[in-house]
């Protein structure tokens, strides 16, 4: 032990930058800034915007607001997932008042920062006996590859292979993904052997956050379980079956996820009113052989362009680079890179098996099969010779300086650019809301049509989802708008077709205003009858 510690002294003093800490990780933050605001900067000027600022769920966050900030009585429907800490985030964002798109923008940058910090913390967690300034690079190092992927990725199709860039929005799982991060870093340590963890203190701190983030996660979106907690337990198995960690250590851990999860189950009862389709109610394993068939279809639509064929080359190398780094690691008895190494290749596995197993359909389930293989990322200084980084922190003032210099401008210009994106709506979307504002009735169209619209209207009550036989379609959406009964105006686009129009007005008078891909068809007088909502409605 004497001589491994005089070896990570001397390294400390090769390698640590001459700089005060803060500095250091300034700089680091100065840089994922600008990476930040590069990818989203990126969304914005592609068709990746239209996902990110109008598309159907994604809008969730600014149509709870809208609603509350309009007075109407609060009956949400949602799905499994409650997005309490997405909702905190966005409400916080939007009292800065930038508006619907603005908040939309900030939310997103705000995404990108926190998932650099968690893998910030993941490298100090992962390698704390190592210099500052690897821990910043090595986080730096992952974030900018996932910014990379984001580059990636271009359409305005929210159910695509295309899961890198969901991160920054507020209803696609943002959260579950930052927890899986952090728990990953929390759970490294658990697996070092008592003696060779600093204190029990420490040990005891470690294990309450993770009990903490599952139960937070858990109580937010059950999928942390299938996405960390059933991958992590496993990783710890394997581990304990090689002799790694120990089997008393597996268990602790295999108690601390089961209690978190226990505790954010238990936090989801008073919001049983809320959930119209729990996690249960996804489970078709009678539908296995068709959700394999679909996600099979959706690696080829991706692979079939060449950033997609980049994109899924870039993970499959990142997974297969993990089996070799979990061998040697184990083999070399360096337990916290395992942990992490392990869930890089176990959580794709688990997820993929698990999901085409349940019969579930949804491309966003799968982004653990790209996030958790970036987490090993963070262990990349670790590749480059100790000697070539000794020399290039010696002279790293006028290097460090320079990078913070080009980043501040840089992030300056994209936030320039971002604020003109800002203030600028769609033009399509702009008409139809000018349209409903001004005629203050009251309309009705399909889930798919509606939400955008409905997210940038004042009174968000002035548009009703309906399913296609114009009967309610509660998902997503506040239950009180139901308590209109009838509308006076249909909205259809050209991406989805218009709901069937209730029976009785097939000869009455209408009128027909076209706004770009979206057309109002006006009966003037509320004629228009929403019928009950079914119990297997199609949106």
């Amino acid at each position: 032990m004497g001589r491994e510690a005089e070896t990570v002294r001397e390294e400390r003093e090769q390698f640590a930058p001459p700089l005060p800490a803060w500095v250091s990780e300034l700089v680091g933050w100065v840089a994922a800034l600008l990476l930040a605001l590069l990818a989203v900067g990126h969304m914005a000027a592609t068709d990746r915007s239209w996902m990110l600022f109008y598309d159907s769920e994604t809008v969730l966050p600014a149509l709870v607001r809208g609603s509350v900030m309009a007075g109407q009585p609060q009956d949400w429907a949602l799905s499994a997932v409650l997005f309490i800490p997405e909702m905190g985030v966005y409400w916080a964002l939007a009292a800065l008042g930038f508006g619907v798109k603005g908040t939309f923008i900030l939310n997103a940058v705000v995404n990108f920062l926190l998932l650099y910090g968690s893998f910030r913390l993941l490298s100090g967690l992962v390698r704390p006996e190592r210099p500052r300034s690897r821990r910043i690079v090595g986080a730096l190092v992952a974030f900018a590859a996932t910014v990379f992927l984001t580059f990636l990725e271009n359409s305005s199709r929210w159910d695509s292979f295309e899961v890198v860039s969901l991160l920054a929005t507020g209803t696609f799982y943002g959260t579950t993904v930052l927890a899986s991060v952090l728990s990953t870093g929390l759970a490294a340590p658990l697996a070092v052997p008592r003696a060779s963890l600093a204190t029990p203190r420490r040990r005891a701190v470690l294990e309450v956050a993770l009990l903490v983030i599952i139960a937070v996660a858990t109580l937010t979106n059950p999928l942390i379980l299938a996405w960390e907690a059933v991958p992590l337990a496993f990783v710890f198995a394997l581990l304990a079956r090689r002799r790694v960690t120990s089997w008393k250590l597996a268990g602790r851990l295999g108690a601390v996820l089961t209690i978190g999860a226990l505790f954010g189950l238990i936090a989801r009862i008073p919001f049983a009113s809320l959930i119209t389709k729990d996690g249960p109610a996804y489970a078709k394993p009678s539908a296995a052989a068709g959700a394999g068939l679909y996600f099979l279809k959706q690696f080829s639509d991706l692979a079939s362009t060449p950033a997609g064929t980049v994109e899924m080359g870039f993970v499959v190398a990142l997974i297969l680079f993990a089996v070799i780094v979990f061998r040697s690691s184990t083999r070399d008895g360096d337990v916290r890179t395992a942990v992490l190494a392990g869930m890089a290749w176990a959580a794709p596995l688990v997820v993929v098996v698990g999901m085409v197993a349940l019969g579930g359909v949804g491309t966003r389930y799968f982004q653990p099969i790209f996030f958790a293989p970036l987490c090993l990322l963070v262990l990349v200084p670790e590749l480059l010779a100790r000697r070539t980084l000794g020399v290039h922190w010696r002279r790293a003032r006028v290097l460090v300086a320079s990078i913070a210099a080009v980043c501040l401008v840089g992030s300056g210009l994209v936030a320039l650019t971002l604020r003109d994106s800002a203030e600028a709506m769609n033009p399509d979307i702009g008409c139809v809301d000018a349209w409903i504002a001004s005629s203050h009735r009251t309309g009705g169209g399909r889930f798919w049509t509606i939400r955008g619209p409905k997210a940038y209207l004042r009174d968000p009550g002035q548009l009703i989802q309906v399913d296609k036989s114009f009967g309610a379609y509660q998902w997503l959406t506040n239950r009180t708008d139901y308590a209109t009964k009838n509308v006076s105006f249909v909205l259809s686009d050209t991406e989805y077709p218009a709901p069937a129009l209730p029976v009785g007005v097939e000869n009455d008078p209408r009128q027909t205003i076209r706004c770009g891909r979206y057309t109002i068809t006006d009966f003037v007088s509320p004629v228009l009858v929403i019928g009950p909502a079914s119990t297997n409605p199609v949106p």
